[in-house]
């Protein structure tokens, strides 16, 4: 519905609640390097995810998602050997780290790889991504 508000703005939008938060997460070890950076605006989360793991080609995209709860759910688009792929990425939050999920995931759409359940995702604290100072 429209309502005539005589010239005067309607104060209903709260824009102070809808300030963007950015963090930045890390992992670092002599042979693996996992960066994220987000920046979340209420439940919605994007931002960038680099991989640099031993015995593993590198890879680095952009991921837009949700927050569920304590749990990060993101579409990670990224570019490995200059193919672009996509799929679905997990975090927990935990404190000041996150912690990624693994579970089954499936082809949908004959591109996208996605969990078949959220509800059977492990988390593991192979490579906790530590809160970090993020580098303007």
């Amino acid at each position: 519905m429209i309502a005539c508000q005589n010239g005067q703005k309607a104060d209903t939008d709260n824009t102070a609640s809808a300030t963007p938060v950015k963090a930045c997460y890390a992992y670092t070890s002599a042979a693996d390097t996992i960066q994220l950076t987000l920046l979340r605006n209420d439940t919605t989360v994007t931002g960038t995810l680099l991989y640099r793991l031993a015995e593993k080609d590198r890879n680095s995209g952009t991921f837009a998602g949700r927050m569920r709860g304590d749990t990060l759910v993101a579409d990670y688009t990224f570019q490995s050997e200059g193919v672009e792929s996509q799929r679905e990425v997990a975090f927990l939050v935990s404190g000041d780290k996150l912690i990624e999920g693994f579970g089954p995931i499936e082809e949908k759409n004959g591109k996208a790889v996605r969990f078949s359940s959220l509800k059977s995702l492990t988390f593991s604290q192979t490579f906790p991504l530590l809160k970090v100072d993020c580098n303007e």
